[in-house]
């Protein structure tokens, strides 16, 4: 599964549940599915009326999308070279654990007068500027009380901590704040992407910890690493060895962050390439109404459990929606989302286009009960097989094995690389060039 479930895969899960979870009354509605979503629909009510959905399968599509075969096939996409790990990323996340392993020095005691080290809280205000300018955000200038920053916790932007190392917290105020500069990456929101930024900062104070000491006893006593040796030549080749198990830990872990990666390049190369004409209106209809309860569904979540403070924060479901689609402040979200949703209709036109143009529009009986097994695994527990096909109904699972399939077919036409041009290399043939190393 690919590019038809990783947009509403989560909703997909709530709606489930909640539909196994209904009380009386409601009915199933089995035709709210479609190719390029994996959402299905919460229950309707007995007076409610289930959106009419379009038959892509059933109908000519081609005629309405634009675009050349050689847009879709033979093709090389880039990805950013931040999905890449390094050396960097392996003694950040060494750092890290050495982090959540810190002990205090005295306690609670609050310090103004010294240095930060890496281990320390450090009570501050921030403000960012980009040109000059604060932008949404960067700021907890305006807050009642300090923010809690760990030094080496990794939980800011890369610069922001290794900045603060140093500073003595009596020397910062608000009219001499520390200054700390910045370049946020190339995947942040698209409005900071690769700027650079200078951190306002005042220190109101700290307490101090220890960083646990990175040797050899604290990979093997405290994390409980196990040697892939009965000897070494001494610590420091434990060491590289250790490191180079946390490099494939981490290239696993980025893995599916590639994965999506690469979904997006393909998309936005295709919708840019390809004219989509005629968007069906009720699809355009129906994916807004889909982000439309999913977002009003973790609104109602967090307003019951947060109570008072929540509703501060966000005092209308338009204020949450805001932040929860990542949009810019004061937008219209309903506008944005109606964007979105005719987003993933030209994605769904664009795919049967290829498809019938490629002659790949159909889905076998093995392909089905492939997409229906997908979804048992999926729920394993909640549904069974027959609980799936009457929950999702035919029409969706139909149409999802058949976004399965040409998305693998679309995926099989890119040759991936990074930006300076050096080929992806998947978790296993990095497995595979470690095992040649040492054989």
């Amino acid at each position: 599964m690919k590019f038809r479930n990783l947009l509403l895969i989560a909703l997909a899960a709530v709606m489930a549940l909640s539909t196994l979870t209904a009380c009386g009354g409601g009915k199933t509605d089995s035709t709210a599915t479609t190719a390029g979503t994996s959402a299905t629909t919460q229950a309707p009510k007995e007076e409610e009326t289930a959106i009419p959905r379009y038959d892509y399968m059933d109908a000519e599509v081609a005629p309405d999308v634009t675009i050349d075969r050689a847009d879709y096939t033979n093709l090389t996409l880039t990805i950013p070279d931040t999905y890449r790990v390094d050396d960097d990323d392996v003694q950040a996340y060494i750092q890290n654990i050495r982090f959540q392993y810190r002990t205090a020095v005295n306690g609670t005691t609050m310090v103004k007068d010294k240095p930060l080290a890496m281990g320390d809280d450090a009570y501050i205000y921030y403000q960012g500027f980009i040109d000059g300018v604060a932008f949404d955000g960067g700021s907890n200038w305006d807050d009642e009380a300090p923010h809690t920053l760990g030094l080496g916790s990794g939980s800011f932007i890369e610069g922001f901590e290794e900045g603060l190392v140093g500073v003595v917290p009596n020397t910062t105020s608000r009219s001499n704040p520390a200054e700390i500069k910045v370049t946020f990456p190339e995947t942040a929101a698209e409005e900071l992407a690769g700027k650079e930024a200078i951190f306002k900062v005042v220190v109101e104070y700290a307490v101090q910890y220890t960083m646990a000491e990175y040797n050899r006893d604290f990979v093997e006593k405290t994390l409980k690493y196990t040697p892939k040796k009965e000897f070494y030549a001494g610590d420091a080749a434990l060491l590289d060895e250790f490191e180079e198990y946390v490099y494939d830990y981490l290239v696993g872990q980025m893995q599916t962050n590639i994965e999506n990666a690469k979904v997006d390049a393909l998309w936005n190369h295709l919708t840019a390439k390809a004219e989509c004409r005629n968007l069906p209106k009720t699809e355009v209809d129906y994916y807004f109404n889909a982000y439309k309860s999913e977002v009003e569904y973790y609104y109602d979540y967090y307003k019951s459990s947060g109570g008072d403070a929540f509703l501060k924060t966000y005092p209308d479901l338009g204020t949450f929606a805001v932040v929860y689609f990542t949009l810019q402040k004061g937008a219209n979200w309903e506008t944005e989302v109606t964007k979105m949703a005719e987003l993933m209709v030209q994605r769904d036109m664009i795919t049967h286009a290829i498809a019938e143009m490629e002659g790949l529009e159909t889905v076998t009986e093995e392909e089905f009960n492939e997409q229906v097994k997908y979804w048992v695994d999926y729920y394993y527990g909640y549904m069974t097989e027959a609980d799936i096909i009457k929950n999702m109904g035919e029409t969706f699972l139909t149409e999802a094995a058949f976004g399965t399939k040409l998305d693998t077919w679309l995926m099989n036409q890119v040759t991936f690389t990074y930006e300076d041009g050096t080929p992806l290399v998947s978790n296993t043939d990095n497995e595979a060039e470690t095992e040649t190393s040492e054989g």
